[in-house]
């Protein structure tokens, strides 16, 4: 293999979900475990529930959202991204969960342990995250409203809040719609049918019976997004889900 071979190959890597080989202690903030996110992200609140639950402190890095400016140094460009005090990268949000939990308290079984903790935890990407984005962006006046509240709780400068809002607003929208076609029912009936079907995972108090496991922190953080957000009053007025939600809020502490 020549160095025209190696550099082919080297381009064609997909950047890939989970634990990174390389390390990248120059993306570490104040000496602390460091997220890379997006302030009203539903998949980083997985990601701060978890963290609040244990107590870690950590720095935050606020992604811009139209421009990923600062994740220009990553392959990988979704967000959160997750960067320990060594600097071992992790991608993908069920990914850092179980990185944060197997390094700190281990609390939860491993990918692979338990079929239905893994279900859930795929749910809350695969159809839960799908559903109140469905919901969140269903018109145009909702998607501004929501971009609207996305934009005052940001850090970003009022220029970069003016086209994350208009310009974002236009784009959630269309994958709103997106979203939408990907299930029978309208959004907000959607929404009302797999909460219905999600309050079936939970064993008692959680998911994971008398505590949180991963499917409890993946599918509060999806729901914890939408709260302020048009549609959050189907999640209040769920019988089975409201009540693990607040107990999920007292646990995590967001």
């Amino acid at each position: 293999m020549d160095d025209n071979d190696i550099q082919h190959s080297e381009i064609d890597l997909e950047p890939t979900s989970g634990v990174q080989e390389k390390l990248v202690p120059e993306r570490v903030v104040d000496g602390l475990p460091t997220m890379y996110c997006f302030e009203t992200c539903p998949f980083c609140f997985k990601v701060k529930a978890l963290l609040g639950s244990r107590g870690v402190e950590y720095s935050k890095v606020e992604v811009d959202p139209t421009f990923k400016t600062q994740l220009k140094w990553s392959d990988w460009t979704a967000v959160p991204v997750f960067v320990d005090r060594d600097g071992t990268q992790v991608n993908d949000s069920n990914y850092i969960l179980h990185y944060i939990d197997e390094n700190g308290t281990n609390e939860f079984p491993r990918m692979g342990e338990d079929s239905e903790q893994d279900e859930w935890m795929d749910f809350s990407n695969l159809i839960l995250g799908k559903s109140i984005v469905a919901v969140i962006y269903k018109s145009y006046r909702t998607s501004l409203q929501a971009l609207d509240y996305v934009t005052r709780v940001d850090n970003f400068s009022f220029g970069t809040r003016l086209v994350n809002k208009w310009a974002g607003g236009v784009i959630m929208r269309m994958v709103g719609k997106s979203r939408a076609k990907m299930f029978d029912l309208p959004p907000r009936e959607n929404l009302k049918f797999q909460l219905d079907h999600m309050s079936g995972g939970i064993k008692g108090d959680f998911f994971g019976g008398d505590t949180p496991n991963g499917a409890d922190f993946a599918n509060f953080g999806i729901l914890r997004s939408m709260e302020g957000l048009y549609g959050f009053d189907i999640v209040e007025s769920h019988a089975s889900v409201w009540p693990w939600y607040l107990r999920m809020k007292v646990s995590s502490g967001i």
